[in-house]
């Protein structure tokens, strides 16, 4: 695991889906006491981006790694983000990070 310097939030109302509305790249913070994150993390564990010629990121299934969250997510009773709002999301996050 690659240690990073931003980190993507995207807030979901209790009891609601995820809109999309508002979402942000901030600095890493401290999220050890934030239960949520920890599942989550395990959730999306096998997501991978590398490096192509040119310096291009590629991402590893972004697609396949959005429907296995959701599928971790209704098991863990979570709202989960749509595909398209993860593979966003992901896509951001990548190129924030790209170092």
């Amino acid at each position: 695991m690659t240690a990073t310097d931003f980190m993507f939030i995207m807030k979901c109302p209790v009891g609601q889906v995820f809109t999309g509305q508002s979402p942000s790249l901030c600095k890493h913070g401290d999220m050890s006491s934030c239960w949520s994150s920890k599942l989550w993390t395990g959730l999306i564990e096998g997501l991978k981006a590398c490096r192509r010629e040119g310096g291009r990121i590629m991402l590893f299934r972004p697609e396949e790694n959005a429907l296995s969250l959701q599928m971790g997510a209704e098991r863990l009773c979570m709202a989960a983000p749509s595909v398209q709002q993860f593979v966003y999301a992901v896509k951001q996050i990548a190129l924030v990070n790209r170092r």
